[in-house]
C-alpha cells in the first residue's frame, strides 16, 4: 500500500465523520482518485465502471467493485476485504446494485455519488436513479477532494519524490534543446528520464510545445533559431502527482520574450512567496492579476491548482488559484503555482513549481533553476 493502515482507516474515518455531518447514509464512489485514497486500491484502467460501497456507520465493511481484469492489482494495493470482482460483459450497475440488496443497503435515502466526476458516465448515473427510487442522490466530489487537500506526513515523502521525478524529467528535456532536432526528440529524452527515474504514467499528457498553442504537444516540428519551447513535465509517485513547468529558447532570446520572463518571473516569486497559512485564493488571484496588469489579453484565468492522487484525464485537485475559489491556504497543501503568459507572437511564457505550504512558510519541491534557458 501507498501508506500505512492506520492512516487509510484514518481517512475513512473523517469521511464518516463527514457523511454524518451531512446525513449521508451511503457514499457509491466511482471516482478512482476516491477509491483508491480510501482504500489503496491502485488500478490501470480508470475507464472501467468500478464502485467502493461506503456506508456511514463507523464498523460496516467495505465493499469495492473492482473489473475482473485489475483484480490482482487489487491485490497487490487494497486493504479492503470485501472485493466483489465485476466482469466487464455484465450489467455493471445492476451487479452494484444487487450487492447493496445483499448487504440491506439499499434503502438508504440519502447517497452520495461523484456525479462530477468524469469516470462515471451519465448512462450510469441514470440508472443508479432509477434503481434507487425515492432516494436523495448528492454529488460528493467537491466534498472527499477538500478531505484530501492538506496532505499527511507521508503523502509529502511521495510528492517530494514525484518533485524529484518531475524535475529529472525537465531537466532532460531541457538538455535534449538545440537546433536541429525535433520536438519529439526532446519529449524522447523527458519520458527516458523519467521512466528511468521511477515515474509512472501521468493524469495529463507531458507538454513540449514549441508553437506557442499553450497545450501542444509534439507533432515533429524541427526546432530552429528563435524557438520559443515551453516544457511541462508531471513525476508520479503511487498517483501523487507534482509537476514543473520551464521555458527554454533556441538561440538569442528577443527582447518580447525577455520581456515576458520577467513579468512572469515577477509573478512566480511574489505569488509563491504570499502561500502561507491564512492567506485566501482571491488574495493570490489579485495578486498575479496585478503583476500580469496589462498583459492580460495573455492569460487564461487559472495560475495554479492543489496537487493530488490523479488518473487520467486531469491532475488538478479541489483548490485552483483563479477567480471565485473559496479555499484558504493551509499547512500541508502542495499546490502548483504557475502563473504563465501565453499567445504572446506565438510564444508561451511558462515557469511553475510545486510548492509545499508549511506553517513557516512556502518551500518549494522542485530544484530546477527557475531561469529562462537559452540554448
Amino acid at each position: 500500500m501507498a501508506v500505512a493502515l492506520e492512516e487509510y482507516h484514518a481517512r475513512l474515518s473523517r469521511t464518516r465523520k463527514w457523511m454524518r455531518s451531512q446525513g449521508v447514509e451511503l457514499l457509491l464512489l466511482c471516482q478512482p482518485e476516491h477509491y483508491n485514497w480510501l482504500s489503496g486500491y491502485e488500478p490501470t484502467s480508470a475507464f472501467y465502471f468500478q464502485a467502493l460501497i461506503v456506508p456511514a456507520a463507523e464498523d460496516a465493511p467495505l465493499t469495492l467493485l473492482c473489473n475482473k481484469a485489475e483484480l490482482l492489482l487489487c491485490e497487490e494495493t487494497c486493504w479492503v476485504s470485501d472485493v466483489r470482482p465485476i466482469w466487464t460483459h455484465e450489467d455493471q450497475t445492476g451487479r452494484l446494485m444487487d450487492v447493496l440488496h445483499e448487504r440491506g443497503l439499499d434503502g438508504a435515502r440519502r447517497v452520495g455519488v461523484n456525479l462530477s466526476s468524469h469516470h462515471l458516465k451519465p448512462r450510469y448515473a441514470l440508472e443508479l436513479m432509477r434503481a434507487l427510487p425515492g432516494t436523495e442522490m448528492i454529488d460528493v466530489c467537491e466534498a472527499l477532494d477538500d478531505l484530501r487537500l492538506v496532505k499527511s506526513p507521508a503523502e509529502i515523502v511521495l510528492l517530494r519524490r514525484a518533485a524529484h521525478v518531475a524535475d529529472m524529467g525537465v531537466t532532460a528535456g531541457i538538455d535534449a534543446i538545440r537546433a536541429g532536432v525535433t520536438d519529439c526528440d526532446v519529449m524522447a529524452a523527458i519520458q527516458e528520464a523519467v521512466a528511468r527515474g521511477g515515474g509512472e504514467f501521468p493524469a495529463y499528457p507531458t507538454l513540449v510545445d514549441a508553437r506557442g498553442t499553450l497545450h501542444g504537444t509534439p507533432v515533429g516540428k524541427v526546432l530552429g533559431d528563435g524557438d520559443v519551447v515551453y516544457l511541462e513535465v508531471s513525476g508520479v509517485v503511487r498517483r501523487y502527482h507534482c509537476n514543473i513547468s520551464r521555458t527554454v529558447v533556441v538561440g538569442e532570446p528577443s527582447p518580447r520574450v525577455r520581456e515576458l520572463y520577467g513579468v512572469v518571473r515577477d509573478a512566480l516569486d511574489r505569488a509563491t512567496e504570499a502561500l502561507r497559512p491564512g492567506t485566501s485564493v482571491s488574495e493570490i488571484v489579485e495578486l498575479v492579476a496585478e503583476c500580469h496588469r496589462g498583459y492580460e489579453q495573455n492569460t487564461w484565468g487559472r495560475f495554479g491548482f492543489s496537487m493530488e492522487i490523479a488518473y487520467p484525464p486531469i491532475w488538478i485537485g479541489a483548490l485552483s488559484l483563479m477567480r471565485g475559489d473559496p479555499h484558504v491556504i493551509e499547512p500541508g497543501m502542495v499546490i502548483t503555482m504557475e502563473p504563465g503568459l501565453s499567445y504572446s507572437d506565438g510564444a508561451t511564457m511558462m515557469l511553475g513549481n510545486n510548492v509545499l505550504v508549511t506553517e513557516q512558510g512556502p518551500e518549494v519541491l522542485n530544484e530546477v533553476p527557475v531561469e529562462l534557458f537559452c540554448k
